[in-house]
């Protein structure tokens, strides 16, 4: 019996150790905070977002909320973040490996360090890496679920680009200032032929000088005969309606430092030198070529020494008037998108025909012939037919009003989008002081 008793009262003091200890364990277990269909928010991530968060607003200079508010806010951007998680999974939204340390590898270098020192950086502010990994990789599937979703509810019209055009010309034209140095070259009104000339000279003179780098301010000082020379001809900030109209059109579609070509008047001949400009929308001038050629591929019939050595005499042809480059192009190139064109690729800026031919065609003047040269897709031989500027001005414009329009409306619908997928989520708030 008294075996007995002492046996029961050893199981129930091991239970009771057992509890105690079990309790104490209890404490570190993480716990969960919020249900959010079929995701859950522990507690630990909470505090761990929150103590981020706060550290920010700390660096930022402002006050940090109480507790309670800042711990409400930050729930509720959890919340949010798993019903996109999981809209963009149910969507197969993935991200590879590749694609996320590609991610981070950008955040390294727009912080100017590598991805060894943000590592290092988040280990001394506390980050575990994987937790940070995963943190991007759901901040790239929560951006691309909305782009897909918000987007096909985003349409643009021709007639509201034209709207905000008209809007913008109405409130924005006057606000453009241009800061100018001006030099004039006298001519009399009695002036010879000769003299004329001479000051034409002069003016074309000023200008090369001006293109190989001589500053246009000493130069003013010295050579021009306006009333305003030993001020550097500065004609400080002024709008296209303050200047003189014999200037307006030349200003208004210059690039900063660039010079005029000499502009006539009863005067003279007037440079003028757009030093800066401030407010609207600076002209958008692009240099762009025209080029042709023939490409022979390289495969298992045509070899590398092939292609080269018809390419050579085909140039051979071409360049003793045998034929023609556009008569060649149609016969031999095996580039399809262009062989009944001749070879023609259009207008496009020089960058475009690097990414198809490397450097290859960087030193080529208008109307020469590339010797024959290996790039991507086989052997090339290359015309350039021709250079240009074109004034692009306005179709920026259009793009940067269309860009305007979009954001406008995409915000908006993002909005609309967040509201009704939150509503739609079921989300059970299991923490009292959360709710």
């Amino acid at each position: 019996m008294y075996y007995a008793k002492a046996l029961k009262l050893l199981v129930i003091l091991v239970i009771l150790s057992c509890g105690l200890q079990l309790q104490a364990e209890l404490k570190w277990i993480d716990k969960v905070i919020v249900l959010v269909e079929d995701d859950v928010i522990l507690d630990s991530e909470l505090e761990r977002r929150a103590a981020a968060i706060e550290q920010q607003i700390k660096a930022s200079g402002q006050a940090v909320p109480s507790r309670k508010a800042l711990r409400k806010q930050v729930i509720e951007r959890l919340i949010m973040e798993s019903v996109q998680v999981q809209r963009a999974r149910r969507a197969g939204v993935r991200v590879s490996d590749e694609e996320l340390n590609n991610s981070i590898k950008r955040i390294a270098e727009g912080n100017k360090i590598t991805v060894q020192e943000l590592r290092a950086q988040l280990k001394k502010d506390g980050v575990e890496f994987s937790l940070f990994r995963e943190d991007i990789r759901n901040e790239i599937m929560i951006s691309r679920v909305r782009q897909g979703s918000v987007n096909q509810q985003v349409f643009v019209s021709e007639q509201e680009i034209d709207d905000v055009l008209k809007l913008i010309e109405e409130q924005g034209a006057s606000s453009v200032e241009y800061k100018l140095r001006h030099m004039l070259i006298a001519i009399s009104e009695s002036a010879t032929a000769d003299e004329i000339d001479a000051a034409r000279e002069k003016a074309e003179s000023i200008v090369e000088r001006f293109n190989q780098g001589t500053d246009f301010v000493s130069m003013v000082l010295v050579e021009s005969d306006a009333g305003d020379a030993l001020q550097g001809g500065d004609f400080g900030w002024r709008t296209i309606q303050q200047l003189p109209s014999l200037f307006a059109d030349s200003v208004a579609s210059m690039k900063k430092n660039q010079l005029t070509a000499p502009i006539r008047s009863p005067n003279g001949l007037h440079l003028l030198w757009l030093e800066d400009r401030r407010g609207g929308v600076e002209a958008q001038l692009v240099d762009e070529i025209n080029v042709r050629h023939i490409l022979i591929e390289v495969n298992t019939v045509t070899s590398d020494e092939k292609a080269q050595a018809q390419l050579i005499e085909i140039k051979k042809q071409i360049v003793n008037n045998e034929t023609t480059f556009e008569e060649q192009a149609k016969v031999y190139s095996e580039d399809l998108s262009s062989a009944a064109d001749g070879g023609d690729l259009g207008w496009a800026p020089p960058e475009a025909f690097r990414r198809l031919y490397g450097n290859n065609i960087q030193t080529l003047e208008d109307g020469q012939l590339s010797e024959p040269f290996k790039a991507s897709g086989g052997w090339y031989l290359v015309e350039r037919l021709g250079s240009r500027e074109t004034d692009q001005t306005e179709e920026f414009k259009r793009n940067q009003a269309r860009q305007i329009l979009y954001r406008r409306k995409f915000d908006e619908e993002q909005e609309t989008w967040l509201r009704e997928i939150r509503e739609q989520a079921y989300v059970k708030i299991l923490d009292e002081d959360l709710q």
